[in-house]
């Protein structure tokens, strides 16, 4: 298993993981929480010694990886969904890529949510959420494309719920920009889909 695709894997299966979550939330207004939370986390972990350490270990990974192997086989309806959503958020993280100003700006606000993100009893702490969505919604949605989330409008109108959304986008596109870092590139997902997935399998388990 070469390194470099491995640690490519893992921040293509941080996207994918995203875009399930939205998926679970925006369709049944609720989402693995454990997931989730390995997904906020993600936004504040800096010099990470690891891809993998990035999401808190494999286990922090597993549901994005999941997935990915599921696509192997193309998967059912909802994964397509996911994969959907993971889609729009890696052209997020190459138009975020081209703009340094953006990535300042966005650095600087993740840094003032980070105290109230490390003296949260949780990681999806509504005051902690609500803050990463108003980053969101100034850094990411006003780029030329936005991201469409279909659901059950019950849920869409939710505005702790629609927060979540936001944050939860904004762990995707980290991991598409990290994605991008480690050489990944959207011709690789055409001629090295088969090794990612295989890869995505052996760590998943």
């Amino acid at each position: 298993m070469k390194r470099p695709l491995k640690e490519q894997t893992l921040a293509f299966a941080g996207v994918i993981q995203a875009g399930e979550l939205v998926r679970q939330i925006a369709t049944s207004g609720q989402c693995s929480q454990t997931s989730a939370r390995h997904s906020i986390d993600s936004l504040f972990t800096q010099d990470a010694e690891s891809t993998e350490a990035v999401f808190g270990g494999l286990s922090g990974i597993r549901l994005g990886l999941t997935m990915t192997r599921e696509m192997a086989t193309r998967g059912s309806a909802d994964s397509q969904q996911a994969m959907g959503y993971a889609s729009g958020l890696l052209r997020l993280a190459m138009m975020l890529r081209k703009d340094k100003t953006r990535q300042d700006a966005m650095a600087r606000s993740l840094g003032l949510v980070e105290p109230a993100w490390k003296s949260a009893d949780d990681s999806l702490d509504p005051s902690v959420v609500a803050q990463l969505a108003d980053i969101y919604r100034s850094d990411i949605s006003t780029l030329s494309m936005r991201i469409q989330v279909h659901g059950d409008p019950t849920h869409l109108k939710q505005e702790e719920k629609v927060s979540l959304i936001r944050a939860i986008l904004l762990a995707g596109v980290r991991a598409g920009f990290l994605w991008f870092q480690l050489g990944g590139r959207p011709w690789r997902l055409l001629f090295q889909r088969g090794k990612m997935f295989r890869i995505a399998a052996e760590l998943a388990g």
